[in-house]
């Protein structure tokens, strides 16, 4: 699939790179969504989103794709692996489905909304699945050989709603679905950045509560120390003064 480079389309970063997607596909992130975050993703003890969806109303095409970097992460067994991806697009054609319906307006910080993305894909004529996984050093076998093999146990489950899956390297990716790839440098998805305001925030919280906690102390340390500059029989005169007070506030207080 060829992409006009003098167009400018959507894109987005996931993990290392950035994903420029194709002019005319709309882009929607589930894990900015609300509806997601606070609700479909507890149904059942967990409802797990897709990486992208992607829409173009004049192909009626739904893409889903996932991205997986096990370059620095350990990764789970092969069979494992399979299930969990496969378990991502029942969840996500689940959730489309019931955003459709259910999840409320919302602006996401990237792309369309869920409720958008899911009403427009009820239209959709063809679904395409992606996964791009990057394995790294595995080992015994060759990344290629065992992306290989992950492919085809997909392939074996997959078929039946896209016989042209998509699995490859996500280095190799560009081009084999309407997105390139590039280096995302120092920048960040939304939901990190989201993230990273959050603990930039509590951070402040606390160090604006540890400035509090340490003026009283100083102010309880400077009373301290005028109290024990005063002469004994001084202290002694207001500690008589502050109870005979007490008292009559006590005594005052009393029904007859």
């Amino acid at each position: 699939m060829q992409i006009d480079p003098g167009q400018k389309g959507t894109s987005c970063v996931e993990g290392e790179y950035r994903f420029h997607f194709a002019p005319g596909y709309l882009v929607c992130r589930s894990e900015c969504s609300p509806f997601y975050s606070c609700h479909a993703q507890n149904f059942c003890n967990s409802c797990k989103e897709m990486d992208f969806m992607l829409y173009h109303p004049g192909k009626k095409e739904l893409w889903l794709i996932e991205v997986k970097d096990y370059r620095f992460n350990a990764r789970p067994k092969v069979q494992d692996l399979v299930e969990k991806l496969c378990r991502k697009v029942r969840d996500c054609l689940f959730l489309l489905r019931t955003a459709a319906i259910c999840a409320p307006e919302e602006e996401p910080a990237e792309g369309i909304s869920l409720r958008e993305m899911a009403q427009l894909s009820l239209q959709a004529k063809h679904i395409r699945i992606a996964f791009v996984i990057e394995l790294g050093a595995t080992g015994l076998y060759p990344p290629k050989s065992l992306l290989a093999n992950i492919r085809d146990l997909l392939y074996r489950q997959i078929r039946f709603i896209d016989p042209a899956m998509i699995c490859l390297p996500i280095t190799e990716s560009g081009g084999a679905g309407p997105w390139t790839i590039s280096p995302a440098g120092n920048e960040h998805s939304a939901r990190i950045r989201h993230r990273m305001e959050q603990a930039r925030i509590l951070h402040e919280k606390r160090l604006q509560e540890e400035r509090r906690r340490n003026r009283e102390k100083k102010r309880e340390q400077k009373q301290k120390k005028k109290e024990s500059s005063l002469p004994l029989w001084k202290q002694r005169a207001l500690n008589r003064a502050a109870g005979d007070r007490g008292g009559s506030h006590r005594r005052s207080g009393k029904k007859n």
